[in-house]
């Protein structure tokens, strides 16, 4: 079995640019939700969203690129033969609403969808690069996709980018579907009501073992296995029963050759909303039974980012597994009785060498992502 490597990564989010910030701020228990300020909530749910600061003083329409510049700066090492895989689900879509609203037009030239051909050109990458859209799997399905590419010896390296913005568009769907808190995130807690959006953007490199060598990298994990499902079962709800998200679990595991007890903690999807939280809940418990391992969840901190959600947390997951502690669950404070053993308030020793991360998101797609330290 070709080694899948990760080889480097980075991210801002509502809580600080760069892992070190993220990671600091979740081990303390912060939040990262504020009023929003960059366009009017009245008639909404709610007021919140976990947003960079940094962002709001922007002009409307080019807070995308902006995210996405934060992190050019710092580069990376890559060849000719590096592949680029994006992850987004609504792309620069204040252009689109500046269109709707008939406002003049702003001083980005971009097109509403153009992340992977912004970055590709910004980064010089000389292969086709391709944008991945599974909603909130988004930039799980792309991480899986680059270690498919890697084990299949399609490529050697694959640099994943991932970056979703809080939008009036946004924000407004999640207002009307009723699944927005009118309060604050709760993920697994008994009253739990929703979720509270947030933007991020994001990048995971990942290598085969002979490019990491030959680059003289340091491994910052092995993406070890992964499995991927759909629930075929409704265009937004998921099945209840969580069968789909069950058979990722499961194919990550059996591919893996790892048994359910050496894993040494969860980072879970924990949206906070009321069914997806149960999902996952009878999910894991069908699995594990009794013995769920720890797990955990950051929206309670960042929000919801969208599609970029499962890059930031296989990047907290990593930070995890070599830290060998899994921050709190910000937010929740009286866990669902049946995953109150595995879940805590504040954070928690683990032991072990593989940690599992877990996404699901609209029309039923469910991503299960096991890294391994290096």
């Amino acid at each position: 079995m070709i080694n899948v490597h990760i080889a480097d990564y980075d991210c801002i989010t509502a809580l600080g640019r760069g892992t070190d910030a993220l990671w600091g701020a979740l081990m303390a228990g912060q939040c990262g939700f504020a009023k929003v300020s960059r366009f009017e909530t009245g008639k909404f749910v709610n007021n919140l969203a976990a947003c960079v600061g940094s962002l709001d003083a922007i002009e409307h329409g080019v807070r995308f690129p902006s995210l996405l510049e934060t992190l050019c700066d710092k580069g990376f090492d890559h060849d000719d033969n590096t592949v680029l895989l994006t992850a987004t689900t609504k792309d620069n879509i204040e252009l689109l609403e500046r269109r709707i609203r008939r406002e003049p037009p702003c001083t980005c030239r971009l097109s509403a969808c153009s992340m992977v051909e912004t970055l590709a050109d910004r980064l010089r990458i000389k292969r086709p690069a391709h944008n991945v859209n599974t909603a909130c799997t988004s930039s799980a399905a792309a991480i899986l996709w680059a270690a498919e590419m890697i084990r299949h010896r399609q490529a050697d390296e694959v640099a994943v980018w991932a970056a979703d913005l809080v939008s009036e568009f946004v924000f407004s769907g999640f207002s009307a579907l009723r699944v927005m808190s009118p309060g604050a995130g709760r993920p697994f807690d008994v009253n739990r009501d929703g979720l509270i959006l947030g933007e991020a953007a994001g990048y995971v490199v990942l290598m085969s073992e002979e490019k990491l060598l030959k680059q003289k990298k340091t491994s910052l994990g092995i993406l070890r296995s992964w499995g991927i499902s759909s629930d075929a079962h409704h265009i937004t709800a998921p099945d209840r029963a969580g069968k789909g998200l069950q058979r990722a679990i499961v194919n990550a595991l059996q591919t893996g050759a790892i048994a359910r007890e050496h894993l040494a903690a969860i980072c879970a999807h924990g949206t906070g909303t009321v069914h997806n939280d149960a999902m996952e809940i009878v999910a894991f418990n069908g699995i594990f039974g009794n013995a769920v391992p720890p797990a955990f969840s950051i929206k309670g901190a960042i929000g919801h980012c969208l599609g970029a959600c499962g890059l930031i947390e296989i990047i907290v997951a990593s930070q995890a597994l070599s830290r060998q502690e899994v921050p709190p669950t910000a937010g929740m404070h009286h866990p669902e009785p049946e995953i109150a053993d595995a879940i805590r308030t504040e954070p928690r020793v683990i032991n072990g060498r593989y940690i599992l991360s877990t996404n699901s998101g609209f029309g039923g797609s469910n991503t299960a992502l096991v890294l391994e330290a290096a």
